[in-house]
């Protein structure tokens, strides 16, 4: 008989099950990974968190420790470039990576050996920051979609040989949960529910008697926004650099992710375009050198000037508003 899971069961274990995408070892990376995230680009994204760090750990008091919790820390490529910048918190910091997929964690250990790895967040109370990129959206989500008299739910038939959506009437806690984030979907739309995205902010902010939980990722302001987009705009799927099949497709096969609705989020969280943030916290003065050093020579280039234009290609894609630029930075403050 085929099984009927809810669209988020069976989107966590397309990605984290015995069979899934991230035990089987998919991963991001510049060239050999199945999609590129700012950390991958090069060092100026974590030479800017660390700015960031060094900045925070004197906003408040220079606590020793002052902890670093990174969600979804993969194989510590953040970790490792972290710890090499930072430098007034330098003997204060204590890392530590989250990471869930075991096999990520040990290579994450094998990088940063100088930082802890755990699968799940500690326990609190900590001072410090939490940090996590693209994290969020790699959450299982649940799909809603309008009706007629309401909301429906999608659930995945999965058969030996295929997978087929089934829709169902929506829970009445979930349909007022939609019908409060997207009064005015049309008939047909969808939106996801995020509700381990929240849960797990929630659980990051509460860890923490003081400090800051800080987080990348591309999305939208408010569902209602999604609810006006086809629902494969931003729900997609990603493999070797591209983007791949429908979700119910091959499943373990490529990266499932969603755009997240900062509305689905706790509150009080300041953001910003990550163009923005990056500028504030330094991103302009760490490439000054390598302009000069082009504007220069680039006439005449030599291995050092094209080590500089380089890095002023990784700051263009970080700061590129029609990518990078244009993720949401969210930092919730505590304490």
């Amino acid at each position: 008989m085929p099984e009927v899971l809810r669209f988020d069961a069976y989107m966590d274990e397309a990605l984290y099950g015995a069979g899934g995408f991230y035990e089987r070892g998919g991963h991001p990376g510049a060239r050999d990974g199945d999609f590129a995230t700012s950390v991958e680009l090069g060092s100026l994204f974590a030479r800017c968190v660390a700015s960031y760090l060094d900045r925070t750990w004197i906003e408040m008091g220079r606590p020793d420790p002052f902890v670093v919790i990174e969600g979804g820390a993969g194989r510590g490529t953040l970790c490792r470039d972290v710890l090499e910048a930072v430098d007034g918190c330098r003997d204060a910091v204590r890392y530590v990576m989250v990471e869930r997929t075991e096999s990520q964690r040990q290579a994450a250990l094998g990088i940063a050996g100088e930082a802890a790895a755990l699968a799940d967040l500690p326990a609190g109370p900590l001072v410090g920051v939490v940090v996590a990129n693209e994290l969020l959206d790699n959450l299982p989500i649940r799909l809603l979609e309008r009706a007629p008299a309401g909301w429906d739910e999608v659930h995945v038939e999965v058969g030996p040989q295929h997978t087929t959506q089934v829709r169902q009437p929506a829970p009445d806690d979930a349909s007022a949960m939609a019908t409060a984030l997207a009064p005015d979907a049309p008939v047909g739309s969808r939106i996801p529910l995020q509700l381990r995205a929240s849960v797990w902010v929630r659980r990051a902010l509460r860890l923490l008697e003081a400090g800051r939980v800080l987080i990348f990722d591309y999305g939208m302001r408010t569902t209602a926004s999604l609810a006006q987009r086809p629902q494969d705009e931003w729900l997609r799927t990603y493999r070797s650099q591209r983007r791949a099949d429908d979700p119910l497709d091959s499943p373990g096969t490529a990266d499932i992710t969603c755009e997240v609705a900062f509305d689905q989020l706790p509150s009080g969280a300041k953001m910003s375009p990550q163009a923005d943030w990056l500028a504030a916290h330094g991103i302009e003065s760490m490439t000054a050198d390598a302009r000069a050093l082009w504007e220069r020579s680039r006439a005449n280039p030599t291995a050092e000037t094209l080590a500089a234009r380089a890095l002023l290609d990784e700051a263009a894609a970080l700061v590129d508003p029609r990518s990078f630029g244009a993720f949401w930075v969210a930092e919730w403050r505590v304490g």
